[in-house]
């Protein structure tokens, strides 16, 4: 028969057995989701537009009429091949502020000036964004080249974007704002609207049914003056 102190290291033992090892099991990191990637790669363009102009800045005052040139077809490049693409679909909202495209709403006027900003044009994004839309046209364009339409037809305006041609120009209406791309074949309407799909999209400023409007004025983007200013980080003050 077991001595009392073996019987009692008997039963410790039984009642706390030893433990069990725990396995770490690896957790698999999760897939980024299509909307993340999407914005992972919008911030990485505006990133590698930054880098560049910085790299043109540089060589700006030796190369003035070369680097206004590069510059030039550089931002209009992102702005229509990588920025605004970017916002197509994104919902509309009267009050709709979002920087982040296909992520809350977007009205008219922050559609025009969050793509400018986010080119790296520095501009007043909320000032301007609530200005009439004349306004946001005079901001980046001298008065003498902006161009008026008092109940005109659309036609006329598309005739003279596609006079002064290809190119990014600001667009006032009535009750909107949006951007005008002209690209040597069609002359597209890029804005977010109520009408049509309800959000961010460019489609074919002829037929777009924004484009109605009793008044219009247009003013065309990416001058030397304004390239430059964007090349030097210059601030873009709204027009009042």
């Amino acid at each position: 028969m077991p001595s009392r102190a073996l019987a009692l290291l008997i039963a410790l033992v039984a009642c706390n057995p030893p433990a069990t090892p725990i396995v770490e099991v690896p957790i698999a990191p999760a897939t980024p989701t299509r909307a993340e990637l999407a914005r992972a790669a919008y911030d990485a363009n505006r990133t590698a537009l930054e880098a560049r102009r910085t790299e043109l800045a540089a060589r700006l005052d030796a190369e003035r009429d070369v680097v206004l040139a590069e510059a030039r077809k550089l931002v209009l490049d992102a702005i229509t091949d990588e920025l605004m693409p970017a916002w197509d679909g994104t919902r509309w909202a009267f009050y709709g502020t979002t920087t982040t495209p296909g992520k809350g709403t977007i009205a008219c006027g922050y559609y025009v000036s969050t793509l400018l900003e986010h080119a790296g044009f520095e501009v007043e994004r909320v000032k301007l964004a609530q200005q009439p839309s004349e306004h946001i046209v005079r901001t980046f364009t001298a008065k003498a080249q902006v161009r008026r339409f008092s109940n005109k037809p659309a036609s006329d305006v598309i005739a003279e974007v596609e006079r002064q041609g290809e190119g990014l120009y600001v667009l006032g209406l009535d009750y909107h704002a949006a951007m005008l791309w002209n690209d040597g074949e069609t002359v597209r309407m890029c804005h977010s609207s109520t009408l049509g799909t309800g959000g961010a999209i460019c489609e074919d400023a002829l037929t777009s049914p924004a484009m109605e409007s009793d008044y219009r004025v247009i003013g065309k983007l990416l001058d030397d003056r304004m390239v430059e200013a964007w090349l030097r980080g210059l601030a873009f003050p709204t027009y009042l």
